[in-house]
């Protein structure tokens, strides 16, 4: 599995190695962009991800996964040389269009890949593990990002889209190192909605798929609707530009480090891993609440190291639940009930920050957060009752 997790976590890596990641939602409000507007911005890109989940997860059941994780990372790139080029809201709205595609192209393709190629080798057991990490690869690319983008801040944000989107060919390439997962269904008939029919029918019928779909849904929705606030929240906390980049590098390393570490962690019992998650949700809640540089960006970084744990174990969850020759199919619908909660939820951040203020939208998402986990606790509790 060794060769494997390497292939996985370099993909992960360059996928989030990019130079302009801990400054973009700054930059939109350096280019004159209200609240409304960049939520709306963040909206296309997660719209649109409603719009391909489910139709990307079936190519991915049917054609070559590595190559359409290639195109993922295309498309990103020419959504980066977009904003370059066309620094309004109608470029940066075009960009996550683009972006939108990448992220439908990758959900359930990565996951499915992982999880066949280990199906293969008859060691599925280990899927937690190689997917917390291919996460921390994940994170480390963020967090090297962020590291090498705060010395270089002064450049200013078109030199560093230019060279986010010239990046994003390192991912491409290192798409085509993953192996050739063993295909999920035969390609000779392409019934893409018998295909869709059957992942579609797991999801509702084989029993404990439903709930942790929707449990993963409603936790990525909340956590997405924050997750491209973070600098905005460092800015409003009283950061500078390069203290930004330095606390996104802190968020990376934090959720790096939980990613690999996850399955390790105690969570056997049902009502573990909501309880994580509400417990997340009370220490975003309190960072906005208390809204001090050290202490914010303190319990921030933890918040956001605790969710990468229960995320990571949700999805293994989700992985052992399912079954059949749809799988990408199948996970492709719980993205997709991940972005349409996503869409409504980073709308909701955006007016609410227009209408109020960041820190308030911070503030009530972290509620939602924890009554999320805490409804979640006594379900479990009253099942094993």
């Amino acid at each position: 599995m060794g060769g494997l997790v390497w292939k996985a976590t370099a993909y992960r890596f360059f996928d989030t190695f990019v130079l302009i990641f801990p400054f973009y939602t700054v930059m939109f409000i350096e280019h004159g962009m209200s609240p409304a507007q960049i939520g709306l911005a963040l909206a296309a890109w997660s719209l649109t991800g409603v719009a391909l989940e489910i139709p990307t997860g079936v190519l991915a059941d049917r054609l070559s996964r590595r190559w359409l994780l290639f195109a993922a990372q295309v498309f990103r790139g020419l959504g980066f040389l977009l904003w370059a080029l066309v620094p309004t809201f109608w470029g940066y709205l075009g960009g996550f269009v683009l972006w939108g595609v990448k992220s439908a192209l990758v959900s359930g393709t990565f996951e499915a890949l992982l999880f066949d190629e280990l199906k293969a080798e008859g060691r599925t057991e280990d899927y937690a593990r190689a997917i917390g990490r291919a996460q921390t690869g994940r994170f480390a690319g963020l967090m090297a990002a962020a590291l090498i983008a705060a010395p270089l801040a002064g450049l200013g944000n078109h030199a560093l889209t230019v060279i986010s989107s010239a990046s994003s060919l390192l991912g491409a390439a290192s798409a085509l190192l993953l192996p050739r997962a063993p295909k999920a269904a035969v390609t000779e008939r392409r019934d893409y909605l018998g295909v869709m029919r059957r992942g579609l029918g797991e999801a509702m019928q084989r029993p404990g798929v439903l709930p942790i779909l929707l449990f993963i849904a409603l936790m990525q929705s909340l956590l997405a609707a924050c997750e491209d606030y973070w600098q905005i929240f460092a800015r409003d906390v009283g950061l500078a530009r390069p203290q930004i980049a330095l606390f996104v590098a802190a968020l990376g390393a934090g959720q790096a480090s939980a990613a690999a570490l996850a399955h390790r962690a105690p969570l056997e019992r049902p009502w573990s891993l909501p309880a994580l998650v509400a417990f997340g949700g009370l220490l975003l809640a309190a960072a906005a609440a208390i809204f001090q540089p050290l202490a914010s960006v303190v319990l921030a970084v933890a918040f956001t190291a605790l969710c990468r744990i229960a995320d990571v174990r949700a999805d293994a969850r989700f992985q052992q639940a399912l079954s059949g020759e749809a799988r990408a199919t199948v996970a492709s619908v719980k993205g997709f009930a991940s972005q349409c909660a996503i869409t409504l939820l980073i709308l909701n951040f955006g007016l609410m920050a227009q209408f109020s203020a960041y820190r308030v939208a911070f503030l009530v998402h972290g509620v939602a957060l924890a009554v999320l986990g805490g409804a979640y606790v006594l379900v479990s509790l009253r099942r094993t009752l």
